[in-house]
């Protein structure tokens, strides 16, 4: 219970933070171009200095089996998503679905998530949440981004071109500075190697503007988006929150009650299959000619909903 109330706190200002980049960007403080270097500077320095902080604790061996058993739960969730997308959203048009399948494999975990994880468990439950992401990174530049260059007609066909889109992906994936953040991390983890003082407090100071910058920016992917009120919630969108926030929690929880997954595992487990449609939907349905505005609503009703639903996952859980 205390955690829950902990949550509502920190779910409240984590809301008023979406709204002020929700407000910076109608008012045009945050641009197109404003965004764009947003979200390189919380990709590339925020959060990997985020998940470096994050291994800096004293290792422990109940430490190392959950960073293995989250691992497997993460495995084992992507490829149930692959599973599921290829079955689901059969009703949708080819545009929608590709957003309704991406949106599904890949959450917004990565910005909400870790947020959430890190003010509630501290630490010990970001370092686990970068451990969870990594089978979602790797989906989301293979399986992911698939879904909507097959609407586009862009995937590859010969073996020549099979081969070298895996090769782009394996590069892709092992380049990520979040990638390369929790290998570092886990370096430092199992050798418990301190660093020097000015490197270690610089890191330290860069990761605490992770919730602050992250929460800003995804209100300023929302605000961006030429949303309509009155058209906000239709058939599709309801759909995709019940699975996605309702639905996959659901599975998740019971699947690691029944393989008897520790508390902790479960809890964070449950509450990032919980999370909502990421940003990157609507930039990559954007850039292949997919329904930008449709992934624009439901990162926008799926994010709003996910400040309601999580709690009560936590409480659950």
């Amino acid at each position: 219970m205390e955690q829950f109330f902990s949550l509502l706190t920190l779910q409240a200002q984590l809301a008023l933070l979406m709204i002020i980049g929700i407000w910076f960007s109608k008012k045009g403080i945050i641009n197109d171009q404003g965004r764009k270097c947003l979200t390189d500077l919380v990709i590339d320095i925020i959060l990997p200095c985020n998940i470096l902080q994050s291994f800096r604790i004293d290792l422990t061996l109940d430490m190392l089996r959950s960073a293995l058993s989250i691992l497997i739960v993460s495995i084992v969730l992507q490829l149930f998503y692959g599973v599921f997308c290829a079955a689901a959203y059969n009703h949708s048009s080819c545009t929608r679905k590709a957003v309704l399948q991406y949106g599904t494999v890949c959450t917004n975990a990565a910005f909400l998530g870790n947020a959430i994880t890190e003010g509630i468990f501290g630490a010990e439950g970001l370092m686990l949440t970068s451990i969870f992401l990594i089978p979602q990174r790797m989906a989301m530049w293979s399986v992911g981004v698939s879904y909507f260059m097959h609407g586009a007609g862009a995937s590859p066909t010969t073996p020549e071109e099979k081969r070298a889109h895996r090769k782009a992906v394996i590069l892709k994936t092992i380049r990520h500075p979040c990638i390369v953040a929790v290998v570092l991390g886990m370096v430092l983890l199992l050798t418990q190697c301190p660093l020097p003082t000015f490197l270690g407090n610089t890191i330290k100071s860069v990761s605490v503007c992770n919730t602050g910058m992250s929460m800003i920016l995804i209100g300023a992917i929302i605000g961006s988006s030429d949303i309509n009120l009155r058209n906000l919630l239709d058939r599709d969108t309801v759909l995709y929150c019940l699975i996605r926030l309702g639905i996959i929690p659901l599975l998740v929880l019971l699947a690691c009650r029944v393989a008897r997954v520790n508390d902790f595992v479960t809890i964070i487990s449950v509450i990032l299959s919980g999370m909502p449609m990421g940003g990157t939907t609507a930039i990559l349905a954007e850039k292949y000619n997919g329904d930008s505005a449709f992934a624009s609503k439901c990162v926008a009703v799926s994010t709003a909903l996910s400040l309601i639903t999580t709690p009560l996952w936590c409480l659950v859980a």
